[in-house]
């Protein structure tokens, strides 16, 4: 069971600094979120509706969870 916690918190770990480096890029007006509009221009080719899928909370914008969970599900590329 120990091995299995810290395989989970070293993996989550690891995902949270490229999440907020993910909003941070997309952030271009550096107000701690991603909109509607910085999403489209950071990622131009994404399908219509994925901003909508990736934001779980419907408040209109991307927080560093939902990109993270979104790049884990394969919905958004992993950051390079």
């Amino acid at each position: 069971m120990l091995k299995e916690l810290t395989a989970a918190t070293f993996a989550i770990a690891l995902t949270l600094p490229a999440a907020a480096l993910a909003s941070e890029t997309m952030d271009a007006d550096g107000d701690g979120a991603v909109s509607a509009e910085e999403f489209s221009a950071a990622h131009p080719e994404a399908a219509e509706g994925t901003f909508e899928q990736i934001d779980t909370n419907a408040d209109g914008a991307l927080a560093e969870d939902e990109i993270g969970a979104a790049r884990e599900a394969g919905i958004l590329p992993d950051a390079s």
